[in-house]
């Protein structure tokens, strides 16, 4: 192979390179490529791949994917009453018809980043009247918690609609910030403390007034417990101490006795003093209102003299071993009087 033919391979190889790239363009997967011949869109590549054009004609590839505009910096609106509000907010967009895109904000150098700068201020321009009209029709509390994401969606209904005139789809509008400017922000958050200072002063007042309620009712109960107590021990010890003194009788006497327990059922009870029937019921325990009565068999006509005497007996002796102390006891009494009557006699007659 002579100098020509190698010559006429590397130039025919070079002349075929340019002619591919002059007439061959590749579009990605994430963008979309409109040709354009002489100033005129001819048309729109939206599948990926190698495609053909005219030698002349020039390529403006657009993405396609989802992308974002932030706003240069917070913007200030007036709410529904009139307050000042500095709001940071961003949108995330897709062009979604390259052509329309191009012929709306083509300028004098066609290309990707000055279609996006240009779309870009188009987006900004019905962001900031989509913000104030939304937000100015409302009040701070409902832009900060209360509808926040009620607010966000309709702002980007609001900018879709507009959006869509130039080939765009709005996918979604967030408030990054929305807070007092700084100039009112110290005054308003002095009035915000003040005022919650204000509410916790007035919790802290219902929950002081709420503790004395409670205590006094717990006081009262805690009495009136106590004295329904105190009614009942003294119920039951004088119960007790009848049934004692009945048994003892009984059995000083001679006298057999009955001992029964009573059935709550068979009482009657009597309410304590300032309380109703409805709480002394409320509170009324069978268990402890039970009581136990003593009477003598027959009215006391059945009687076992030598028992009788033996307790008289005993009794006195009781009785001779507290007065006759040894040294301390001066006593002055007849010689028939009834204390001595056991000196006299074991039978404890009189003679």
């Amino acid at each position: 192979m002579n100098n020509r033919t190698v010559f006429t391979v590397i130039f025919g190889g070079f002349a075929a390179i340019v002619l591919a790239q002059l007439c061959l363009y590749v579009v990605q997967e994430t963008e979309n490529a409109i040709v354009i011949v002489f100033g005129d869109p001819q048309a729109v590549a939206e599948e990926s791949g190698l495609h053909p054009k005219l030698p002349w004609a020039s390529v403006i590839k657009i993405d396609s994917r989802n992308l974002e505009y932030d706003l240069d910096q917070a913007m200030e609106i007036s709410d529904v009453n009139q307050e000042r509000l500095s709001v940071d907010a961003f949108a995330r967009y897709r062009i979604i018809e390259p052509l329309r895109y191009y012929q709306t904000f083509k300028t004098g150098a066609s290309d990707w980043r000055s279609l996006r700068r240009q779309g870009e201020e188009g987006i900004e321009r019905i962001m900031r009247n989509s913000l104030r009209q939304t937000l100015g029709a409302v009040a701070i509390e409902d832009i900060i918690t209360n509808r926040r994401t009620e607010l966000m969606a309709s702002i980007a209904d609001k900018m879709r609609d507009e959006a869509r005139k130039f080939g765009v789809d709005i996918i979604d509008v967030k408030i990054r910030r929305a807070d007092y400017p700084g100039d009112i922000a110290e005054r308003v958050y002095e009035q915000m403390s003040s005022a919650r200072k204000e509410e916790a002063e007035l919790i802290r007042a219902e929950g002081s007034r709420e503790n004395t309620r409670i205590q006094a009712e717990a006081q009262r109960q805690r009495t009136t417990i106590l004295a329904r107590a105190s009614r009942t021990a003294l119920e039951i010890r004088g119960q007790a101490d009848a049934t004692r003194n009945c048994i003892f009788a009984g059995a000083y006497d001679g006298v057999p006795v009955k001992v029964e327990e009573v059935e709550p059922s068979e009482q009657t009870v009597v309410p304590a003093e300032g309380e109703t029937m409805e709480e002394t019921l409320a509170v009324f325990d069978p268990k402890t209102a039970a009581s136990i009565t003593c009477d003598f068999v027959d009215n006391g006509a059945t009687r076992d003299q030598k028992r009788a005497e033996f307790f008289a007996f005993y009794r006195s002796l009781l009785a001779y071993e507290k007065a006759l102390q040894d040294g301390e006891t001066t006593i002055l009494l007849s010689p028939d009087n009834e204390f001595f009557r056991y000196f006299n006699s074991l039978e404890g007659s009189r003679q």
